[in-house]
């Protein structure tokens, strides 16, 4: 989903999730609706899950963390995309019809959706059937993409009491892009949102509380909506989380807690999450010292672009701190941080040091993996 950066006080994800019509074609139907939980269940210690998703840019971790080195393992499998199953037929002649329309949207048949979401709107007015054609066209799904078409069916949708369209609209009004903007109008159809159980609302809620523009940062307001947001597993929510607790904003800080929501957030695939919870693993900062597993994440997120855990898991593999020494991958790693912009003045003396047979096989594994 595209954002936007918002001024916060916190080293934070800052961003606003763009109006879906910006995303690459995520399902518009009804958000599943958040567990009665208070709050997120508590992972499992240590052992990271398979990541599967492409990374977003990350916040600089912190400076304590001194890496070692080893050598990366295997990337783990991507998580296959999901399949859409084929619709069930009703149990009985009684049963709801099938939804033709979604169904067909989540096999690829654009036209076939647009045509039954339409005949859904003119024969019952279906908010649902009006945000999946705003999807449609806001996407350039099977048609031309028109935003502010999009837009004005997330509107009708919206005031007909969909709460994914509401969202939609809502974040349309703040963007001012597509429609004339309106802060006030914007954020009453997030909060709507919200409190109807789309998380994305939630959690656009929780980090415009952080912004600075009207006043110092509302903490607590931005840990509840974060919480709100991560009873649906939001990766970005339960990272927010784990910042907020690990540093005390909003909530006693509890350096325990702030490692559980690392995990959990690095568990739904949230590459933030991997790399605090791979420096708390390598600091012993709420969780048992844990070397060996904090290069696990950091390899994880390594590969999923991470400058950062790029940086980190070079000095691993210079250092030697416990992993094998491997001067060619310290050197590839440290090339591959520093294309994205992570300069490691100790990292470049290291390189220099070695033999031009090393360095030449970096930059080999380097050009590998995008540099």
């Amino acid at each position: 989903m595209k954002r936007i950066a918002v001024a916060a006080a916190l080293a934070l994800p800052v961003l606003l999730a763009a109006m879906p019509g910006q995303a690459q074609a995520p399902p518009p139907a009804e958000a599943a609706k958040p567990a009665d939980a208070g709050t997120p269940a508590e992972p499992d210690a240590g052992k990271p899950a398979e990541a599967a998703n492409a990374g977003e840019e990350t916040k600089p971790a912190p400076a304590e963390a001194q890496p070692a080195e080893n050598k990366p393992g295997d990337a783990p499998p991507p998580a296959d995309a999901a399949t859409p199953a084929e619709a069930a037929a009703p149990a009985a002649p009684s049963g709801p019809p099938p939804d033709l329309a979604y169904g067909a949207f989540q096999r690829g048949y654009y036209l076939k959706a647009l045509e039954e979401a339409t005949k859904r709107v003119v024969s019952d007015k279906d908010p649902a059937a009006m945000t999946l054609i705003a999807q449609l066209y806001a996407n350039g799904l099977g048609v031309p993409p028109d935003p502010v078409k999009a837009a004005q069916w997330y509107s009708e949708a919206a005031e007909r009491g969909d709460r994914n369209a509401m969202f939609a609209y809502g974040m349309a009004k703040l963007l001012g892009k597509t429609v004339p903007k309106d802060e006030p109008g914007g954020m009453l159809l997030l909060n709507r949102a919200a409190e109807l159980g789309v998380p994305e609302a939630a959690y656009n809620l929780g980090i415009i509380a952080l912004r600075t523009t009207n006043g110092p940062p509302d903490y607590a307001t931005a840990y509840k909506r974060f919480s709100q947001a991560a009873l649906a597993n939001n990766g970005d929510a339960l990272y927010s989380l784990g910042v907020l607790t690990k540093e005390g904003k909003g909530v006693t800080a509890d350096k325990k807690k702030a490692a559980d929501y690392f995990l959990a957030s690095a568990n739904a695939n949230n590459i933030d999450g991997m790399v605090e919870y791979g420096i708390a693993l390598f600091n012993g900062e709420g969780v048992p010292r844990d070397q060996e597993m904090a290069a696990d994440w950091f390899e994880r997120a390594a590969l999923r672009g991470s400058p950062i855990a790029r940086n980190r898991l070079a000095r691993m593999y210079a250092a030697g701190m416990g992993l094998a020494p491997n001067p060619v991958l310290a050197c590839m790693w440290h090339l591959l941080a520093k294309a994205a912009g992570l300069e490691d003045k100790q990292l470049d003396e290291y390189v220099a040091r070695q033999t031009p047979e090393v360095r030449a096989a970096a930059i080999q594994g380097a050009r590998f993996y995008g540099m």
